[in-house]
């Protein structure tokens, strides 16, 4: 399997992660696998008075972060499209999403972008670093990054 294939299934396999339907127990320890031991998490946003701002967290830190946000509700986050980008051991996943609050998508939640930077190990490829941030009014995705643009 060529390198675009597995860092493909390792995005399904972090989607499917936290996707679940209300008071849905997750399997964290299998986030570890994914992820470095010294990876960061970074969810972007603005604050009341449009400033960007950022929550930086160890990945040991993010379960009990999600946990708080989602806060025992049904959530599914998909990915919608991808571009993938690598070389020699490093790789580069700009990952568009969507969130729902039920798996036949009717209640949406919203949609964004996770930039994903990657290292292959010599084993298998791992998550380094995730940031991501979401639309809001002035803030759409870009055509480059939208599954309906790129067919």
């Amino acid at each position: 399997m060529n390198s675009e294939k597995k860092i493909k299934a390792l995005l399904t396999q972090l989607y499917d992660l936290v996707s679940g339907p209300e008071y849905f127990k997750r399997n964290w320890q299998e986030q570890l696998e994914l992820f470095t031991p010294y990876a960061k998490m970074i969810r972007t946003s603005v604050d009341r008075q449009g400033n960007p701002q950022a929550l930086v967290m160890d990945i040991q830190d993010y379960p009990e972060n999600f946990q708080q946000l989602v806060q025992g509700a049904a959530f599914y986050e998909v990915e919608t499209h991808s571009v993938i980008e690598s070389f020699g051991n490093i790789a580069h996943a700009f990952s568009t999403y969507e969130a729902w609050r039920d798996s036949d998508k009717t209640q949406f939640i919203k949609r964004g972008i996770n930039s994903i930077q990657l290292y292959n190990d010599g084993r298998s490829w791992k998550i380094v670093n995730m940031i991501w941030d979401d639309e809001r009014p002035g803030l759409t995705i870009p055509p480059k990054y939208n599954s309906v643009a790129a067919l």
